[in-house]
């Protein structure tokens, strides 16, 4: 299958997400529309619907309440509109700005230049049919990359050698959180030929770690300085951090409402958020969706309504969320009247910035992004891993547990043994999946929900 420069990342932002954009102009009627259109889509891929499929399914497949659909609006202009702009900035030779996706974004406003997360693209890699994130992970498998590395890393590679991703005048990368970003960005590195400072992200969490980190990001602004030709502007940085307190103020709210019985919050829009965190985290549009999607749950958890009718299971989804190729939430919210309430990368805990002063945004700078979801738990002992979910299950009333075991994901598999005592111990069920979140020919969607399935009946609860 050829492809032509550009083609996944036009048609995301020419047809797709713009189309749904304007739909969701009018939420009541594309839920109507969503939900009649089901027997369409919703059981599999075919050759009519591959190309809307998966688009669908990312807003609930005519499950999720019309007023989170308004509320997701803005984020879906987020997306399509970074894609645009980077895509204008690469063919007119203007500066983008590579993040990788533990990276925060913030940065690239205050030098005015456009930031694009190359892994965003994967995100809505299977927009175009299930056969695209293969083709991509196939080209870079074919041209060297390890067959055992993940899957989201691969796609990025694929997705540079068949021209898919705007050409970066920098990259900012990390040592952390696992040994495929590390390895795959130094290829990057080579491929593109672009300057790249990485973060040496510390083991510990101490004064001392922070404070190292902190010398860190001074270090990268003075690169971005040397290698983009400008300065900083201080003012704008300011500015976009402002916005990032306001949003994330909205998300740790609905994260910490999600603790009520019944839960006012279906995970897919925390994921949502997350996704557009990850592509532009400082722009307006993420902050009005967030006050969106806060003012929709604040609403059902003030009249103690949940997102299902009749809550019957609460789940933690533990490790990478399995969204990518499938609706999982939103089916076992139709299903099961199962409720996702907290899982490893919707919840939010980070920490308000200080804007007083140039020393404290970059102190706080450096603070949130040891503190963005994946990082915080999966950089250092094996404490932080299981203690985040330690306390989502004091705090979260759980029945059980899925853990979504990622193939590319080794940190998380070589921490499987101590997991499954932990939760035994906590007296919580859990459900060990072997899965592939990027390419469904690891596991495939219908045999993700017959496992899922069979551990609700195995407990009585389907």
């Amino acid at each position: 299958m050829d492809l032509q420069p550009f083609e996944l990342l036009e048609f995301n932002h020419k047809k797709r997400l713009r189309q749904l954009y304007r739909m969701l102009r009018f939420p009541r009627l594309t839920r109507a529309l969503h939900y009649l259109a089901r027997p369409l889509y919703v059981d599999h891929e075919t050759s009519f619907n591959k190309s809307f499929r998966y688009g669908l399914l990312s807003l609930g497949a005519g499950a999720m309440p019309a007023q989170e659909l308004k509320a997701l609006r803005p984020g879906i202009k987020l997306i399509y509109e970074n894609f645009a702009e980077a895509q204008r900035a690469a063919e007119n030779d203007e500066p983008v700005l590579w993040t990788e996706w533990i990276i925060n974004s913030e940065i690239a406003r205050a030098f005015n230049v456009v930031p694009f997360c190359p892994e965003a693209l994967n995100l809505f890699g299977n927009v175009r049919g299930l056969e695209y994130p293969p083709l991509l992970i196939a080209e870079a498998e074919s041209q060297g990359t390890p067959v055992e590395n993940c899957s989201a890393q691969k796609l990025v590679v694929g997705s540079w050698m068949l021209k898919q991703l705007p050409r970066p005048s920098v990259i900012l990368g990390a040592t952390h959180p696992c040994d495929t970003s590390i390895s795959v960005y130094q290829t990057l590195e080579y491929l593109t030929g672009a300057p790249t400072f990485v973060f040496d992200c510390p083991y510990f969490r101490s004064d001392e770690a922070l404070t190292y980190y902190e010398q860190n990001t001074w270090e990268m602004i003075r690169f971005l300085e040397k290698h983009l030709e400008r300065k900083i502007d201080w003012d704008k940085l300011s500015e976009v951090l402002t916005r990032v307190n306001q949003t994330n103020e909205y998300l740790r709210s609905i994260v910490e409402m999600s603790r009520a019985i019944p839960c006012p919050s279906s995970m897919i829009s925390l994921l949502f958020a997350w996704a557009a965190r990850e592509i532009d985290v400082g722009s307006p549009h993420l902050l009005e969706m967030a006050e969106g999607l806060y003012k929709v749950v604040k609403d059902r958890f003030d009249r103690g309504q949940g997102v299902v009718k009749k809550e019957r299971l609460r789940v933690i989804m533990w490790f990478p969320p399995m969204g990518f190729f499938t609706y999982l939430f939103k089916w076992m919210e139709d299903e099961f009247e199962a409720v996702c309430v907290a899982d490893f990368i919707g919840y939010v805990s980070t920490p308000h910035m200080d804007t007083s002063s140039e020393k404290s945004m970059v102190r706080c700078l450096a603070n949130s992004q040891l503190q963005l979801a994946m990082g915080r738990q999966s950089n250092g002992p094996i404490e932080y891993f299981t203690g985040e979910l330690e306390k989502l299950i004091d705090e979260y009333s759980p029945d059980c547990m899925i853990f979504s075991g990622h193939n590319g994901c080794k940190h998380g598999w070589a921490s499987l043994r101590i997991v499954k005592d932990f939760c035994r111990k906590k007296e919580l069920p859990s459900l060990y999946l072997d899965i592939d979140i990027m390419d469904c020919r690891h596991t495939s969607e219908q045999g993700i929900k017959d496992q899922v399935r069979a551990f609700f009946r195995e407990h009585g609860w389907a």
